[in-house]
């Protein structure tokens, strides 16, 4: 007998029949025989901005222009609602925040992700896991790279940078995990009440013996005057957290699976590594990876849509990144595109605070890889490629061969 998810809900008299979509963030057509992004890119197909009736019922972006302006326009469009459906997120400032409020929680972060104290304090150490992890891996034949190295390097990294214990990694894992690919379950409630509990006796333990990490600069916020009670604490912690599992280590898998595909990518690399740089910027682009809500505050029209002030809106990064408007051959990686104007990383003030160590982490794997491996290809022998859809999109698994 077949499981039914809860019921649809009717189509609501203020959208027009001509916009609606059959479409679920968490179960798009044709994945399990199709890469996420060209399951995802269906919907370019359809209306730029399409209602489906799952999930609650919500409205979805799917191009570069307007995403880019409802993710600028939060006098029009809310943070307080990050995820469809609404009451399926936490309270996590700042991203749930909506300027001016927005600006004070940011305030507190942004010091610690500075590109300037990133690539001076954590690059050195972060080069050596991924060299690490790289050596490791050489000396075979074969991988499975998501859990061989694109979970465990951002983790390893990233753990480093806000001092957290690595023997912990199964329990943080799972609760990241239950954020990035369900949108509500019991399984989610779980998780979120054992990392508030965890993160709850962090701060405490940070504010009494405080380092030089963000978490600690969060168990600080406290004294401040403007400080209100400890959820705040709580959603930062969270937001910091969450923001170090998922993210990076989905691009990496994105990006080796394209340079297993083209082979003469990894060639250009090694060749001139100058190109390292912009070969980073262009994988970004070609990988957005973050499908979140937005709440209307008002009623907005827009390209036919009739939007009203209560609805949910769905804000697809990983669709701008393979936007044919914006980008000519978009699925197509070429790190000869020259600078181009992306979404993945957010726009306005809520661009992702972690940029500049995503950035450095990509970047080093990138060095490091072409200098130290051979030419990679995607194992004939083994399952083929498997990515999964979600609030954040990813890899599943990921088969690797080469010859030394």
């Amino acid at each position: 007998m077949t499981e039914r998810g809860p019921p649809l809900p009717d189509i609501p008299p203020h959208v027009d029949p001509a916009l609606v979509v059959d479409f679920d963030y968490l179960r798009p057509a044709g994945i399990e025989d199709s890469d996420v992004f060209t399951a995802l890119g269906r919907l370019h197909e359809g209306p730029d901005i399409s209602w489906t009736p799952h999930h609650g019922g919500h409205w979805i972006a799917t191009r570069g222009e307007d995403i880019q302006w409802i993710q600028e326009r939060h006098d029009l469009f809310s943070n307080a609602e990050k995820n469809v459906p609404k009451g399926s997120f936490p309270s996590m400032p700042p991203i749930t925040e909506n300027p001016p409020d927005h600006t004070r929680y940011r305030a507190v972060l942004n010091p610690y992700f500075a590109k300037r104290r990133i690539e001076e304090n954590y690059e050195a150490k972060a080069r050596n896991v991924v060299v690490s992890l790289i050596e490791d891996l050489k000396q075979k034949d074969r991988c499975e790279f998501v859990s061989e190295f694109s979970t465990i390097a951002p983790l390893k990294i990233f753990w480093d940078f806000v001092d957290l214990p690595y023997a912990r990694r199964e329990d943080f894992l799972r609760w990241g995990r239950s954020f990035a690919v369900r949108a509500s379950s019991e399984e989610r409630i779980e998780a979120n009440r054992a990392l508030v509990e965890y993160l709850g006796e962090l701060l405490d333990e940070r504010l009494e013996h405080p380092g030089t990490d963000v978490f600690t600069g969060i168990s600080q916020w406290r004294d401040n005057a403007r400080y209100k009670h400890r959820g705040e604490l709580l959603g930062m912690a969270q937001l910091v957290f969450l923001g170090g599992l998922d993210t990076v280590a989905a691009m990496m898998g994105f990006s080796m699976l394209r340079l297993a595909e083209r082979p003469e990518l990894q060639a250009q690399l090694k060749a001139d590594p100058a190109i390292i740089p912009a070969a980073v910027e262009e994988l970004l682009r070609r990988h957005g990876l973050s499908n979140t809500g937005r709440l209307l505050r008002q009623d907005v029209e827009r390209k036919g849509a009739s939007m009203k002030a209560g609805d949910m809106i769905m804000v697809m990064n990983s669709l701008s990144s393979i936007d044919d408007r914006l980008y000519e051959k978009p699925y197509e990686v070429d790190f000869k595109r020259g600078a181009v104007h992306h979404n993945s990383m957010g726009n306005g003030p809520h661009k992702c605070v972690g940029q500049h160590l995503a950035r450095m982490e990509m970047r080093l794997l990138l060095e490091e890889w072409s200098r130290r491996m051979p030419i990679v290809r995607l194992d004939p022998d083994a399952p083929a490629p498997l990515s999964r859809a979600g609030s954040v999109i990813g890899m599943e698994h990921l088969h690797l061969s080469w010859v030394s």
